[in-house]
């Protein structure tokens, strides 16, 4: 049977994206970026760059939010009084621009503070913003009113030096957590996500996989930012549903500590759903045949094996969703 660190491994490689994908994005990217930057346009884009969990190697699948930074040309865009025009208005004038496309027309909508490109398979944000002469960018505020200032290169850098410290477990470790709180209404901002690894870990060491997942747990209410989340209501949701999993991983890593690893392992299951794998496919295929010859047997701690515990009657068909033809 494939250990509790085996199965948290397979998690992380079922919810990265392939080399296939990979690719796939890099073509889109290339088009998009090159109707941003088109000069007859009439936007003004200065440049392009991709940002985000994309660019910060922890995005998941399914894909969505690839980040791009659209950098307009503020002397193009500002009254003569020097004053940019509101968030919504540039908006507006992107979002009317790629719907007229040939290529994308019917698959643009605005989705604050950004507009959204949704493709078959994925999903391209595209965020206006000018660069500030001493770093930085101004970038619609999440309502809309207003620009606000936002550094993303430095979270880059600081999550890359951070991963480095890490030895390469850390990008890993966040793919993990933004898939639970994608399962559990993605209520905290992927980027925040991030920052509270970071937080956490320029600190704390781990050895696995296993201990990283259940530090970020054991510590992220005291890093949480209300602030930082979409309103109060979901802060107080998410940290009830991180108190709740962090007492169960906690549990989990008690049982394995007794060796109870089916026990586990079903804990483990139960906070991160479908893509966490309690066996793989060719153990499915053994056990699926060993049921049908009679041979398969079930230990004190539920762990399955076919060659220790009580005897499990012969049956024919499917174990664990696997023929076992």
């Amino acid at each position: 049977m494939a250990t509790l660190l085996q199965s948290i491994n397979q998690l992380i490689d079922n919810i990265t994206v392939t080399d296939r994908q990979e690719e796939n994005i890099k073509q889109s990217l290339s088009n998009i970026e090159g109707h941003l930057k088109d000069k007859e346009n009439n936007l003004s884009v200065e440049r392009t760059f991709t940002n985000g969990s994309y660019e910060r190697d922890t995005i998941i699948r399914p894909l969505n939010d690839i980040d791009i930074f659209a950098v307009l040309k503020f002397d193009d865009w500002k009254d003569a009084n020097g004053n940019l025009p509101k968030p919504q208005s540039v908006l507006a004038r992107i979002k009317d621009y790629l719907n007229d496309l040939n290529d994308y027309k019917g698959k643009v909508k605005q989705d604050r503070p950004c507009v959204t490109i949704e493709l078959s398979d994925k999903n391209f944000d595209i965020l206006p913003s000018f660069e500030l002469p001493g770093g930085g960018y101004r970038i619609p505020n999440y309502n809309l009113s207003d620009w606000t200032y936002s550094y993303p290169e430095q979270l880059t850098n600081d999550l890359k030096s951070t991963d480095e410290i890490c030895k390469g477990k850390l990008k890993p470790t966040i793919k993990a957590i933004k898939y639970w709180n994608r399962e559990n209404g993605k209520l905290i901002p992927s980027y925040h996500i991030e920052e509270v690894a970071i937080n956490i870990f320029k600190s704390l060491r781990f050895t696995n996989y296993e201990e990283s997942i259940r530090l970020w747990f054991n510590n992220t209410e005291y890093h949480l930012l209300s602030q930082k989340l979409y309103s109060n209501d979901d802060y107080n949701a998410v940290l009830k549903k991180i108190k709740r999993d962090r007492d169960k991983l906690n549990d989990a890593k008690k049982k394995y500590d007794e060796s109870k690893e089916g026990e586990a392992k079903q804990i483990w299951k139960e906070v991160f759903g479908k893509e966490f794998p309690i066996v793989d496919v060719e153990e499915a295929k053994s056990y699926s045949k060993a049921l049908s010859e009679g041979n398969l047997k079930i230990g004190a701690s539920g762990a399955l094996s076919t060659s220790v515990g009580s005897s499990i009657a012969a049956s024919k068909g499917f174990f664990n969703g696997v023929s076992q033809e």
